[in-house]
């Protein structure tokens, strides 16, 4: 089975925490993520990065899973957030580990992964599957503002329910719902991206006498 992006994010050091006490930092201009450094270049399958495509991934994704580093062991958490160029935003509730976590803007991982098809083949180490994968590199702020929070909150609720609106649909977010929610703004430093296409690719795929079955099977 080959690797996507996300599973060779776990080779590349999370970075250490930064104090509690760390200032927070202000937003940096919107600036599309890319490679930059060697945590982001792809090493197994190298001809599969499709760095042009991370932003087009990060849009479409639904479930962003975020790994940190707290008291010197690894945490992993599975978020749903919103995408806007260069940022993801993370929200939850106030007694959120995760998001109080990364209020003193130390290094954090996300890894975007949706899988498309799983590629069936004569041969056991040649099934696969086609995937379209992301992963960023970058720091949290906490977001205070409630304009901002309604904005954002906003937004990602017409990402994953296109349509729907206030108050036709649903009652709108108060004030108060929104200064106990906690938002998380990560600005990317760096990303990839990385994808599979295509059939079965085994030696005796498309080989009629080789006994067996080989096919693709939409998730």
């Amino acid at each position: 089975m080959d690797d996507t992006t996300a599973s060779e994010a776990a080779q590349s050091p999370v970075g250490a925490s930064k104090p509690a006490s760390a200032p927070a930092v202000p937003p940096g201009p919107a600036v599309p993520p890319a490679p930059r450094t060697d945590r982001t270049r792809i090493r197994r399958h190298a001809d599969r990065a499709v760095p042009d495509r991370i932003e087009e991934f990060l849009l479409s994704g639904t479930v962003a899973h975020v790994a940190m580093v707290e008291n010197g062991e690894p945490r992993l958490i599975p978020f749903l957030y919103h995408y806007e160029t260069g940022h993801i935003y993370l929200h939850g509730s106030p007694g959120n580990a995760t998001l109080r976590t990364l209020r003193d803007g130390r290094s954090v991982a996300i890894a975007v992964t949706q899988l498309v098809e799983l590629i069936a083949s004569k041969t056991a180490a040649d099934h696969s599957a086609n995937y379209r994968s992301v992963v960023a590199f970058g720091r949290g702020r906490q977001i205070v503002d409630v304009a901002e929070k309604r904005r954002v909150l906003d937004a990602m609720t017409v990402r994953y329910f296109p349509g729907r609106t206030t108050p036709a649909d649903y009652a709108p977010a108060t004030d108060d719902d929104l200064v106990r929610m906690e938002l998380t703004d990560v600005e990317i430093d760096e990303a990839s991206a990385k994808m599979r296409d295509g059939g079965p690719m085994g030696p005796h795929d498309s080989d009629p006498e080789f006994p067996g079955s080989a096919f693709i099977q939409p998730v």
